[in-house]
């Protein structure tokens, strides 16, 4: 009886045993799958500040611009929300141009009377 019993804890512990194996497995693919997904983000970053060092490059060799404009205009648009933090302030609805009422960024036209919603191509 006693080995019965025995029989049955063991047999408990190797099924416990599996499924760890496999939620630990299931982590670690979710865990590959974040980190490559953040890779590839790095990798979109490092290619946008590229892209914004060219486009400034081009502006000040091109028009004059100097690297204190530069610096007054991201501060500017810093402190739009009132906080110099290095982030820019989350903007609300656009009104409508038409009918003045609120449209979410996400939507293409007023659902009020129809207009294109033609907001800010920066808004966040």
């Amino acid at each position: 009886m006693f080995d019965a019993l025995f029989m049955g804890v063991a047999a408990r512990e190797q099924a416990l045993k599996r499924e760890a194996d496999r939620n630990a497995d299931q982590a670690a693919a979710t865990a590959s799958e974040a980190r490559s997904k953040v890779e590839r983000m790095q990798m979109d970053v490092e290619k946008l500040l590229m892209i914004t060092e060219a486009l400034w490059i081009m502006l000040r060799d091109e028009h004059g611009y100097t690297d204190e404009q530069l610096i007054e205009k991201v501060q500017e648009i810093d402190l739009r929300d009132g906080r110099l933090d290095g982030k820019v302030a989350k903007q609300g609805p656009t009104k409508c141009p038409q009918c003045g009422r609120a449209i979410a960024a996400r939507r293409p036209m007023c659902m009020f009377c129809g207009a294109p919603n033609q907001g800010d191509p920066f808004q966040r």
